[in-house]
């Protein structure tokens, strides 16, 4: 089971909020702590008010470095190939 599918099953319409979106992110083996940490800072406003898949799509696909990140840019990169792959596995 991917990301996504973690995340919103087969419902595109769902908003999920910081602790769905904490667990989908705690079973993604091939992400380090710094890029957890990374993404919970990327999504923490969102998910105040949830995120629905499409939003999350959008934030995913464009992650960009910037220079209050932990990651330096080849990091960020690769985060964003690992989703990537992801939502692409899933669509």
């Amino acid at each position: 089971m991917g990301f996504i599918e973690i995340l919103f099953g087969l419902d595109n319409t769902k908003k999920i909020y910081r602790k769905e979106f904490e667990q989908a992110l705690g079973s993604l083996p091939n992400i380090s702590y710094e890029e957890r940490e990374y993404l919970r800072g990327v999504f923490g406003n969102a998910l105040k008010d949830g995120i629905t898949e499409t939003e999350l799509r959008k934030v995913i696909l464009g992650l960009q470095h910037n220079t209050s990140d932990n990651l330096d840019v080849t990091e960020v990169e690769s985060v964003k190939r690992k989703l990537f792959g992801e939502l692409e596995d899933n669509k």
